[in-house]
């Protein structure tokens, strides 16, 4: 029982990580590979 709720855990940790990991990196190609999905929804530029 104990096992696993510690596998568990390690997925749940493991999924935010990858998740955590891999956001910025699919952003970055987005933005600087020339728009071909659409358009990309771009937050709005500091003032």
């Amino acid at each position: 029982m104990r096992t696993l709720l510690i596998v568990i855990l390690c997925l749940m940790i493991g999924s935010v990580l990858a998740i955590l990991v891999i956001k910025p990196f699919t952003a970055g190609d987005s933005r600087d590979s020339t728009v071909t999905k659409g358009p990309i929804e771009q937050p709005e530029p500091k003032p």
